[in-house]
């Protein structure tokens, strides 16, 4: 294998693939990144079993072969080097990397070793606006169950051309305790999907989206093909396979209500200072503001205490209409949601202490961020 390519190329390539790679005692071949030089350009291929990654960058291929090395190393390596051509030889002590009179070895281990990727069918093909998807997967998937006892909950669900939705994409993430969702506009396959993606998995798609640049300028689409239990995720020069959870997903669009008691329209910005500084005085392990609703006085209370640290009351300015109410929320779910949004305000629709209180960007029909309530 000998092969040429600028700096620059590389560090695009191994940036985008690396990330997947870790330590893994029993297989350190997990830790590795897989260069392939073929004729169509420079392979980047890394997984760890779950995820996996291929990027392709031009290049100068003068022998194909192929060969694996650490992949953090390599990058790192890469990194320090100068803008310009680097010089690539399998020896039999390594891989040779030659750059502006710099000469290294890296020792790695042979393609063989490497696990084999295997090329899917792409049976079943969306295509989604790139900037939506990554905005959409940064609204959801915080609200992905960190715990593997739910399969169904550790992932986000996208929901493909689903039943009222034709055309659209809903990405959906709930813990039980909050939901979050998010409709995106996608065009329209022959028939409706429903899968369940690993919140990693999204994640790292959220990731590619933002730092992949191609030489000339940004693919504006991203193509979501589903084969069997596995999601490729093409875009660009990239390509990303992910395992899907196979499990059913909560009939969600039951727990949203459709009316509510209270409603009340306030500045994000203002309502997001308040329970931040609610949450300085809210009780440890329970992390509960206290929302009172007036519609008389046009009022919403943000208030919290705590015996060992004292409390704190914020009143904030709204349009409030409806009943007077009150609701317990928890800070960092409220917080959480808030920030996901970037309208200049928020309507939250309250149906007393018990019920799950509904937030939404004031203008923006395409997203919808549930908290359930802290009960007293």
């Amino acid at each position: 294998m000998q092969f040429s390519c600028t700096q620059e190329n590389l560090v695009q390539g191994l940036s985008v693939v690396s990330h997947v790679t870790g330590k893994n005692i029993n297989l350190p071949v997990l830790g590795n990144v897989l260069i392939r030089a073929e004729k169509s350009g420079i392979n980047f291929h890394a997984t760890n079993l779950e995820i996996s990654i291929v990027c392709t960058v031009r290049g100068k291929i003068d022998t194909e072969g192929e060969y694996s090395v650490p992949a953090k190393l390599l990058f790192d390596y890469v990194s320090l080097l100068p803008s310009g051509k680097v010089e690539f030889s399998l020896k039999e002590n390594g891989l040779e990397v030659k750059s502006n009179g710099q000469e290294t070895v890296f020792r790695g281990m042979l393609a063989s070793e490497f696990p084999l990727l295997p090329k899917l069918v792409k049976n079943l093909t969306f295509q989604l606006k790139a900037s939506d998807v990554r905005q959409a997967v940064g609204q959801v998937v915080f609200a992905a169950s960190v715990s593997e006892s739910r399969p169904e909950l550790s992932g986000v669900a996208c929901y493909f051309n689903a039943s009222g939705k034709q055309g659209k994409v809903a990405f959906v993430a709930t813990d039980s305790y909050r939901l979050a969702e998010r409709l995106v506009g996608c065009q329209e396959a022959a028939r409706s999907a429903t899968v369940i993606v690993p919140a990693r998995a999204m994640a790292e798609i959220a990731r590619i989206l933002s730092s992949y640049k191609d030489e000339l300028e940004p693919p504006e689409s991203v193509g979501w093909s589903i084969s069997d239990n596995q999601l490729v995720i093409s875009y660009g020069a990239v390509e990303l396979t992910s395992r899907l959870i196979e499990a059913n997903f909560p009939d969600y669009q039951n727990i949203i209500p459709s009316a509510f008691k209270t409603e009340v329209v306030l500045n994000r910005g203002e309502l997001l200072k308040a329970v931040r500084a609610a949450s300085l005085f809210s009780r440890k392990e329970i992390n509960d503001v206290h929302l009172q609703l007036s519609p008389e006085s046009g009022e919403c209370a943000i208030e919290s205490s705590d015996e060992g640290t004292g409390k704190t009351k914020t009143v904030i300015r709204g349009d409030v209409t409806g009943e007077v109410n009150q609701v317990v929320l928890n800070f960092k779910y409220v917080m959480d949601g808030l920030n996901a949004m970037t309208s200049e305000k928020v309507k939250l629709s309250v149906i007393g202490p018990m019920s799950p209180v509904l937030i939404l960007p004031e203008e923006a029909e395409e997203y919808r961020y549930l908290v359930m309530p802290i009960r007293q």
